[in-house]
């Protein structure tokens, strides 16, 4: 059987199989067959050769009860008196199966035990266990894929590739979602799971939870939009992770299900305690009986095996569970054919600290707005008048009619559309020279018919909006998604997975920190007891031989205080305070991401030293930061740039060596290669001096110069390298600046 199987019988405190209908033992944990579970036939075996004999009434009934067990019936409770001092239970219940026969589930449970007995204080506990280990069975794979996707995301690549790896992302990260949301339902159920009460930007979380969905978006040509109404107070009390969480799950539905049209998010007051956020979408629609089941956990409207949409049918459960703990409600209207209405009411409560009033980015300006519905309408008009416009709701034979004095329009459409592009003449007609329009597309205008400026991708982001509407750049797509380094610092990562090891090892390093290396919870000891002082220890928990525990307390009976920081792909309840009282100074989950792995290292490693080139660009590099402004003007990609910059730095130092190797074995001909190829990337990119001591290189190779000549020539070289590697981090940095800035 499955790996899943495994994990649901080992994660049962007490005895516990699967077992056919027929009573063979297919499955069985280790307390099966021991004296706990009253000598229960081994895997292999049939219940009936050693569970029908002795005074027992449970070990008589079970084959019984295994038999007549319907997909539908109830659990089966029987009571076992093998002991009669300890009373226990032994419970039967059906398990689901896609593939052959149907299992059914045996567990034992003594009354002694925590959560003993057949009720549900025993359920909720099997249940939790079973889900956290199974997030540990999705994590382990997974943590591999997120920590190489990460590195990935940190190298210059050009934007097609960007887009691929992006995808990459995204998928895998929403495998690790599912495991969080399942142990989210295990920790509901058992009262486990505490939300927080701290500021929230609600605009931030709409945002962050559509701008992911983009692409999905877009593939089916629908129009995706967000937006809190200006009179809802921009920071308000709650908890934005489970926020999110009951966003991501009604959004992402939302855009599944809906095959043409468009889903809109909007939040806004309710009265005077609470606030809602409506997500509406032009779906099939939801019949009456489904309306209330959605809620169910692992259930879909259509759960046919013929059905179209892919899913655990959990988010929707998971969502209305946490809307309830959030002291909130969830409720859906519908009908068939007429799309959906999620409506999730949550207390209205203003954070005290509210950020200070800004100028309005789009002051007095008059907007029309053309949009396929009122709801997208509405989106947009509140959009607009955040970023103080004044939005006027037109139909678009108004705007080509010229019937209304505005100073822009905001419209709709399908950059794949060939009728797109005589809409887009008509209002560039009406609006004259001076006017400005942007098209929010429902599809990728890099590759639609509308080869006009002014076109922006559904979902439509603040920031984005007003820059386009203002003329203003936006960042950098395509360039690498950067994480400022730590350092210097040095750290010991225990790790028996070799895969981890090695992409650990290598994220560690791109954060500027040296790296060493350990296997298993034995060398783990002997190297932070050794000789070497490290600032950090990332420790594995589930090890071979000694594990990350036994190892951290080991060390800490050495009297070694060097911070220990756990590795787990677990997420066991209680996982956490075992850490600490082995002596361990945190807890890190797998998948770990480049951004919380920083996170997590910062504490105990100083921050680099600013580059130079941050606080602004030296004097004498001012003329080859206008070659690259330059240069982004006649590409007309800002992209490319970035990366021909990137790809520069990265392969610097390599020619550098190759230069100063040619040098020392007198390589001629390729001293010459090396420094012409590193003149003509030097000069296309502003490095003038550069390409200069490269040019004297090549043409003293040339002429027969003497090794005296040669050598004090590339020492030439290796001085303007560091004026070329100054000049390609200030352009970098300036790009980032402006990229944060859009952002804000």
């Amino acid at each position: 059987m499955g790996s899943a199987a495994h994990t649901l019988v080992e994660a049962i405190a007490g005895p516990a199989a699967i077992v056919d209908q027929d009573g063979q033992v297919l499955l069985a944990n280790r307390l099966w067959s021991g004296p706990e579970g009253g000598g229960y036939p081994p895997e292999g075996a049939w219940l009936a050769a050693g569970a029908g004999a002795g005074p027992c009434p449970g070990h008589h009934q079970l084959l019984a009860a295994v038999r007549r067990m319907t997909p539908n019936a109830e659990p089966t409770v029987l009571d076992c008196r093998c002991d009669p001092d300890v009373p226990a239970t032994v419970r039967v219940a059906h398990l689901e199966s896609d593939y052959g026969p149907h299992r059914r589930l045996i567990t034992v449970r003594t009354a002694a035990e925590p959560g003993g007995g057949a009720g549900p204080g025993a359920t909720n506990d099997a249940k939790s266990q079973f889900l956290a280990l199974l997030g540990h069975e999705i994590r382990t794979p997974v943590t591999t894929v997120v920590a190489t996707v990460d590195l990935l995301r940190a190298q210059p690549m050009p934007q097609d590739v960007r887009e691929i790896v992006d995808s990459v992302h995204r998928s895998v990260h929403g495998l690790k979602t599912l495991a969080d949301d399942l142990l989210d339902l295990a920790r509901l159920e058992t009262g486990e799971l505490r939300v927080r009460q701290e500021p929230v930007d609600l605009r931030a979380v709409l945002e962050a939870v559509v701008e992911p969905l983009q692409q999905q978006a877009r593939r089916k040509s629908i129009l995706l939009l967000s937006a809190p109404a200006p009179d809802l107070p921009a920071t308000l009390l709650g908890d934005p992770d489970r926020l999110r969480q009951v966003l991501t799950a009604v959004v992402g539905n939302g855009v599944k299900f809906t095959e043409a049209g468009e889903v809109v998010v909007t939040a806004a007051p309710d009265g005077d305690d609470a606030y809602l956020i409506v997500v509406s979408d032009t779906g099939p629609g939801i019949a009456d009986p489904d309306r209330t089941r959605i809620f169910a956990p692992f259930v879909q409207a259509d759960s046919s095996a013929s059905r179209r949409h892919e899913g655990a049918g959990l988010g929707l459960a998971l969502a209305s569970r946490l809307v309830t703990a959030m002291s909130g409600t969830l409720d859906v209207r519908s009908q068939p054919g007429a799309g959906a209405e999620f409506l999730i009411r949550l207390p209205l409560r203003a954070a005290p600290q509210q950020p200070p009033p800004s100028t309005p980015p789009l002051h007095r300006r008059r907007v029309a707005v053309v949009a396929p519905s009122p709801r997208s309408s509405l989106a947009l008009s509140w959009q607009l008048r955040s970023a103080g416009a004044e939005p006027v709701p037109m139909l678009l034979a108004e705007v080509t009619a010229r019937t209304a004095e505005v100073d822009m329009v905001l419209w709709c459409d399908d950059a794949h559309d060939p009728e797109a592009v005589v809409r887009a003449d008509a209002i560039g007609a009406a609006l004259g020279p001076e006017g400005r329009s942007l098209m929010i597309s429902t599809s990728d205008p890099r590759t639609g018919v509308v080869r006009k400026p002014g076109v922006l991708t559904a979902p439509l982001l603040l920031r984005r909006l007003v820059a386009a509407l203002n003329q203003e750049r936006t960042g950098v797509r395509g360039a690498p998604v950067t994480v400022p380094p730590l350092g210097p610092g040095r750290v010991l990562l225990a790790e028996d997975n070799d895969v981890n090891r090695t992409v650990f090892r290598r994220m560690i390093e791109l954060l500027g920190i040296e790296c060493d290396t350990v296997p298993d919870g034995g060398a783990a000891v002997d190297a932070a007891l050794g000789g070497t002082r490290y600032d950090v220890v990332l420790m594995d928990l589930q090890m071979p031989r000694t594990d990350g525990l036994e190892a951290t307390r080991r060390i800490r009976a050495a009297g070694a205080t060097t911070p220990i920081l756990a590795l787990t792909a677990t997420a066991l309840h209680g996982d956490r305070e075992r850490c600490l009282e082995a002596g361990m100074d945190g807890h890190l989950s797998k998948p770990i991401t480049l951004p919380e792995l920083r996170a997590a290292l910062e504490p105990y490693l100083a921050p680099a030293p600013e580059p130079e080139a941050a606080t602004g660009p030296a004097p004498d590099d001012r003329p080859g930061l206008d070659r690259l402004r330059e240069l982004e003007e006649q590409l007309d990609d800002r992209a490319l740039v970035v990366t021909t910059v990137n790809t520069f730095l990265a392969q610097l130092d390599g020619r550098r060596t190759a230069m100063t190797e040619a040098l020392r074995t007198r390589d001629h001909d390729a001293l010459r290669a090396v420094a012409h190829t590193l003149k003509s990337s030097s000069a296309l990119l502003g490095a003038d001096p550069l390409a200069e001591a490269c040019a004297l290189v090549e043409r003293s190779v040339t002429a027969g110069s003497t090794e005296t000549e040669l050598t004090a020539l590339v020492a030439g070289v290796q001085d303007a390298v560091v004026g070329a590697t100054r000049l390609m981090a200030g352009y970098l940095a300036a790009e980032e600046r402006t990229e944060c800035a859009a952002q804000r």
